[in-house]
């Protein structure tokens, strides 16, 4: 049974909104952009390892948590945990391109491109290694005692490998579950009401890591941004406020909700807290009543009244805000004539 799915990318969200929004000739725009192609095949990596779980089931009594963030005595990010009455099974995926290598005596990655371009990486099996201490820790501090194993995955059937480490466990998707399901050669270390108390536990503990507000974790300023509305269509930024929403001067286009995804942008580049004021900049708008009206059709909690009012949000808001307009975006859709 899966009992947590895999949260909003919030971090890949609010970096590629950050490649957006720094110039082509910023200094650091190539870096950013790579940062987005590394988090992005990452995710790529994670949405595979959760779609195996949701063809294949499991004769035996299981929870599945996806995407979980936890603490004991460091924090720890686990792509999969799989636990059953006998073990707890974490699974790692890397989604790294080219031929892997596992340098001897060296606690290294190498992967070998196309086009002979070398890179290095951490071992896998450190990460995993960490990883299954961590939670050792977790379950010792919350009363559990349950054994752990752990196996890194790799999207690509085809890839070839070169010295994988022997106390490494290496799957391809399709193998996970014939892994899963092999025999345990011990009794059972808890009973069903136990599994489903750490399993509960596990998923209420969870607790995402926030990367916000991402200027300061690379040194930029909001004077270094491209600010406006983006428009959808066409990537220009500066939609203007008509009637009912924002039109591009750029293509033409019009969008009801293009401010949605600007505000979101707003508090994951710059601040969680916002002012009518700040808005009206980062959106490039000059009427303030038009910015108390959004704000407040958003449901963003505030504080204080009028000119003294203070907008909030927090990691879940953000996530509700993402949803929301993906929902309004569908029924706008749902809403259009069909052409014959």
């Amino acid at each position: 049974m899966i009992i947590k799915r895999k949260s909003l990318p919030l971090k890949l969200i609010g970096i590629e909104a950050l490649s957006r929004r720094l110039p082509a000739n910023h200094p650091l725009a190539q870096n950013i952009e790579e940062e987005a192609r590394r988090i992005r095949a990452g995710e790529n990596g994670e949405r595979i390892l959760e779609s195996v779980f949701t063809k294949y089931s499991f004769p035996f009594e299981h929870y599945i948590l996806h995407d979980l963030h936890l603490q004991s005595t460091g924090r720890f990010q686990i792509d999969t945990l799989f636990i059953s009455r006998h073990s707890a099974v974490i699974l790692e995926m890397k989604n790294i391109a080219g031929r892997i290598e596992f340098p001897k005596d060296q606690k290294q990655l190498t992967r070998v491109l196309e086009n002979g371009k070398i890179d290095s990486f951490e071992c896998p099996s450190v990460q995993l290694e960490r990883n299954m201490m961590l939670l050792n820790d977790w379950f010792y501090a919350n009363g559990f005692s349950i054994p752990i194993k752990g196996a890194v995955v790799f999207p690509r059937p085809q890839q070839s490998f070169e010295n994988i480490r022997k106390d490494l466990t290496v799957l391809f998707p399709n193998e996970i579950p014939v892994f899963l399901r092999k025999p345990e050669e011990t009794s059972p270390s808890l009973d069903s009401q136990t599994l489903k108390s750490v399993a509960s536990k596990l998923s209420f503990s969870s607790n995402e890591y926030n990367p916000f507000p991402l200027i300061k974790n690379y040194n930029l300023s909001l004077s270094e941004l491209i600010t406006g509305v983006r428009c959808e269509v066409c990537g220009t930024h500066g939609m203007h406020a008509i009637y009912n929403g924002w039109g591009c001067n750029q293509c033409g286009h019009s969008d009801k909700y293009a401010h949605i995804q600007a505000v979101v942008e707003y508090c994951m580049l710059v601040d969680f807290k916002l002012t009518n004021s700040e808005v009206r900049k980062f959106l490039r708008i000059n009427s303030r009543d038009k910015v108390v009206r959004m704000l407040k059709k958003m449901g963003l909690s505030y504080s204080g009244e009028k000119r003294g009012a203070a907008y909030s949000v927090n990691l879940k808001d953000l996530e509700i805000l993402l949803e929301k307009k993906i929902k309004l975006y569908s029924e706008m859709i749902m809403r259009r004539p069909v052409r014959n």
